[in-house]
């Protein structure tokens, strides 16, 4: 089991990740590439073939959880996407608990439950847990 710590190094980098995020969103055309059909666990065979994640900053937290963070242009407007894993285990596989997602999700200011969940492999036999939510609208009737 992993402890999650949560102390004032790790939310001043949840900070930088906002800032950092806010700053540069992720187009819609580069997250087209990853979009899988809706289910609740994606899987590295369910990806395109060549497939790369786009690359995000991201935060470790002492005890072993770790969080990525984007702001990604979608369809509905402009998204947060937090994505948590457990890593330093002695268990592959290991999932974050339900509690551990929530308070990371609280940090960061993304509502939990999220507008979307998912569960997704990064890597083979590795999961983390992935939590989209609608962060501002896309203004409609503007050029």
């Amino acid at each position: 089991m992993a402890v999650l710590i949560i102390g004032e190094t790790e939310r001043e980098r949840i900070a930088e990740l906002v800032a950092y995020a806010k700053a540069h969103p992720l187009t819609f055309d580069k997250m087209r590439e990853a979009i899988v059909d809706e289910r609740p666990l994606v899987r590295l065979k369910d990806r395109q073939p060549g497939h790369e994640r786009p690359p995000s900053q991201h935060v470790e937290f002492p005890g072993g959880y770790r969080a990525a963070f984007s702001i990604e242009a979608q369809p509905a407007g402009f998204c947060t996407h937090l994505s948590i894993s457990v890593f330093g285990r002695h268990k592959k596989g290991m999932m974050p608990s339900a509690e551990a997602v929530a308070m990371i999700a609280e940090e960061f200011g993304v509502p939990f439950p999220p507008d979307k969940g998912w569960t997704e492999e990064f890597d083979p036999g590795e999961y983390a847990v992935n939590l989209l939510s609608l962060y501002a609208p896309a203004q409609e009737g503007h050029a």
